[in-house]
């Protein structure tokens, strides 16, 4: 007689509760689990949208801050010409694609979890429909936890009755909304827009204000906002942070070097971020090693070191002590945020950074807040609005468990990192084998959700290495260690590499590596980890996922990928620039021109484009027999990611709206001894009757563009000059 199929209970119908339900109907013989998945809102997929006017806790046009090999399972691929960095909306499809791929379990939309009872070995499941309003109460052998960390938005009370708007920041989605409390009120006289919280997303959102206000001011036509000229952000954080753009160089430094002074690489290739920073190849022979958790300050120095060299500086000449990471933050556990944007807002005066923490407003002054930084009180006025970025209370996300059960996991309200104490990697407990948790943790990877599904059904399912493991787990004693440890790391698990590693063990699943490697080499990735007894369909979405990654690292390395998207983003910002121009014709003058340029981001004012700057130049140009004017100049520069390239256009006369194409940037494959130029790319435009030959070259220092040049060449019946522009930081 076939044994009786176990029913299973998934609160929660976002990336882990998919994840969950798949692998146990998936990875295991028909019928040893039947699952019915209890989602409270009317969509799948969590937090991430499904369309791009979905209202929920992501903005849709916000993107990931992984790429698509990290925000993957094992067995599902992107569709082809996804960018590296999905949006929030293409998740959700995503996810909706998954379900459809993978069927075979129960999603129950709409339907709220209230109550939940264990009982000789059963769960009881309350189930309130709300659209029927009728109350269901179920019974399951297993119940999993998959309702994420993100409960409800934690917005300090210290605010109460502040005259101006005050949002957590996952509300925000554009400066209109934010500064009429939604249509509620109308702007207040202030023009400061407060960003609080000193972590991931309060870089984002200070970065998103700054880009809405840049775009409002230099994109054509009339403003929306009145006087958007006179706002400015100002960015409260505890303590400094690396900013990490999207994309890392994969070779920022070149042989040679000593060990006081790398050897710079001026023209390094570049990868996801992603893609650098999980490279098991880096890590010492023998079993994959903690690096999260607590920090040591060896460790942290190694970090910051690293961090250091990828980045290209320790940010201290952006002239803001706030973020300069010297001295004594070295030897801290490092912080970090990402951004594409918020450095050059920060190095442009667009955000303003202060060290500190809002303690509420001030009583002598109306619109304003208090930030204390140790006792040196600082009153930061002129408010417009506040946004908390000072992250979610998970307390919500398990009101359906009872005080026994939370008690039990020595539930722990104020702890933001770890709430419960779980064995296995925040998986389950040896007191409640039957419950079980995914993705509950702060920034959960996918991988790792997938790695916690297939424990949990090797676990029920009877596996002995998995009953073994649990056993003998002594994670939670490390968890409950950090609850109160001053020196735990940002998020406390977050070595990507240990966790899949060590499940990898657990679970034994072999690694891939490819044909004729012995070493441990390449990047943690879902689909380097699934089992031999994969479906066809399976292997066939694995396959594909790692010919794509594979892929990705050789079109870097020999077609020079993602180098047109990592200059465009280091273009952003305020420029020195000089100017030579020598002519070889009477008719047109030899001088010099001193001066500045400014990319100034906006969003794409044309379709399929990605990033767009305005280039405003303005300087003294000094002519060689001594006639002195001012000169200016502006064009558009944009980048596409469907075509990875680079483009530069000619403005009409309002020096805003784009005119006609100018010409395309072309990068041109490295030549001669490495080190001695940058990247270096050509370009060339027919303008009747003049012929215009561009040559560029590009330096980096690690991420950031240290100057650039370009050299034109221009032709003509009444032309024959050569035009040189430098332009440093």
């Amino acid at each position: 007689m076939a044994a009786r199929a176990k029913t299973v209970c998934i609160i929660g119908a976002g990336p882990s509760g998919l994840v969950a339900a798949k692998t146990l109907v998936h990875n295991h013989p028909k019928d040893t689990f039947h699952v019915t998945v209890f989602e409270q809102a009317d969509r799948i997929g969590g937090l991430w949208p499904t369309s791009k006017k979905d209202g929920g806790m992501v903005n849709p046009d916000m993107c990931t801050n992984q790429s698509l090999f990290t925000v993957s399972f094992s067995d599902q691929t992107w569709p082809n010409g996804t960018p590296a960095f999905p949006k929030a909306w293409q998740v959700g499809e995503y996810l909706q694609q998954y379900i459809q791929d993978y069927s075979g379990y129960d999603i129950r939309s709409g339907c709220k979890v209230v109550k939940t009872t264990l009982q000789n070995g059963k769960w009881t499941v309350h189930v309130h429909d709300k659209r029927s309003s009728d109350l269901e109460v179920l019974s399951f052998d297993h119940m999993i936890v998959a309702t994420g960390f993100f409960g409800k938005p934690k917005v300090p009370p210290i605010l109460e009755g502040f005259p101006t708007p005050v949002w957590h920041s996952s509300k925000f989605r554009n400066i209109e909304s934010l500064l009429t409390n939604d249509g509620q009120s109308s702007p207040s006289s202030g023009r400061n827009i407060v960003v609080v919280g000193g972590q991931m997303s309060g870089v984002e959102v200070a970065a998103s204000v700054a880009l809405q206000l840049s775009s409002e001011v230099n994109s054509p036509g009339s403003n929306r906002l009145p006087n958007v000229k006179e706002y400015s952000v100002t960015h409260i954080v505890q303590q400094p942070l690396w900013i990490m753009p999207l994309f890392f160089p994969n070779d920022p430094c070149l042989a040679g070097g000593s060990p006081e002074q790398d050897k710079i690489n001026p023209a390094p290739t570049f990868l996801p971020v992603d893609l650098v920073t999980y490279n098991l190849g880096w890590r010492p022979p023998g079993p994959v090693t903690n690096r999260s958790g607590h920090i040591t300050p060896e460790s942290a120095a190694l970090t910051h070191s690293f961090m250091n060299k990828y980045i290209g500086s320790d940010q201290s000449e952006l002239g803001v002590p706030e973020l300069a990471m010297v001295g004594e933050v070295r030897t801290q556990p490092p912080y970090l945020g990402m951004s594409d944007q918020y450095i050059e807002f920060v190095r442009s005066g667009n955000i303003k950074v202060i060290k500190g923490k809002v303690t509420g407003s001030s009583a002598d002054h109306s619109n304003a807040v208090i930030s204390d930084d140790a006792g040196n009180k600082k009153i930061v006025g002129d408010v417009a609005a506040i946004l908390f970025a000072t992250g979610f209370d998970a307390s919500p996300s398990l009101d359906f468990l009872p005080n026994e059960i939370l008690q039990t996991l020595q539930f722990d309200s104020s702890g933001d990192e770890f709430p419960l104490a779980l064995n296995v990697h925040a998986t389950v407990s040896r007191a409640i084998p039957s419950l079980g948790f995914v993705g509950f943790y702060r920034s959960p990877y996918w991988g790792v959700m997938e790695m916690q599904a297939r424990f949990l059904g090797k676990l029920w399912s009877g596996d002995a290495q998995a009953a073994k493991a649990l056993e003998e787990d002594t994670t939670m004693e490390n968890m409950l260690k950090l609850r109160n440890d001053p020196r735990h790391s940002q998020f406390p698990m977050s070595d990507y590499a240990y966790l899949m590693e060590s499940f990898s063990e657990i679970l034994g699943i072999k690694r891939f590596e490819p044909e004729g490697t012995d070493a441990r080499t390449g990047l943690v990735f879902p689909p380097r980890y699934t089992y031999d007894t994969a479906s066809e369909r399976q292997k066939s979405q694995t396959e594909s996922a790692l010919t794509n990654f594979y892929n990705t690292f050789d079109q870097s390395e020999n077609q020079r990928k993602f180098l047109a998207r990592a200059t465009s983003r280091a273009l952003q910002g305020d420029w020195k620039l000089e100017r030579e121009i020598t002519s070889f014709i009477d008719s047109y003058p030899s001088g010099k021109l001193i001066g500045t340029a400014k990319m100034l981001p906006r969003f794409p004012t044309a379709e399929g484009f990605d990033i767009e700057y305005l280039y405003l130049e303005q300087g003294e140009f000094t002519t060689t027999t001594g006639l002195k004017f001012t000169a200016k100049r502006s064009y558009v520069y944009r980048y596409r990611e469907d075509t990875d390239k680079l483009t530069a256009w000619f403005t009409k006369d309002d020096h805003k709206t784009v005119d006609y194409f100018f010409h395309e940037i072309e990068f041109l494959p490295r030549t001669g001894e490495p080190g001695t130029r940058g990247w270096l790319a050509k370009s060339s435009h027919w303008c009747s009757p003049d012929q215009y030959d561009v040559e560029y070259e590009f330096r980096f220092k690690g991420t950031a563009l240290q100057e650039w040049t370009t050299r034109y060449n221009v032709k003509g019946p009444a032309k024959d000059y050569i035009l040189h522009n430098k332009y440093t930081r």
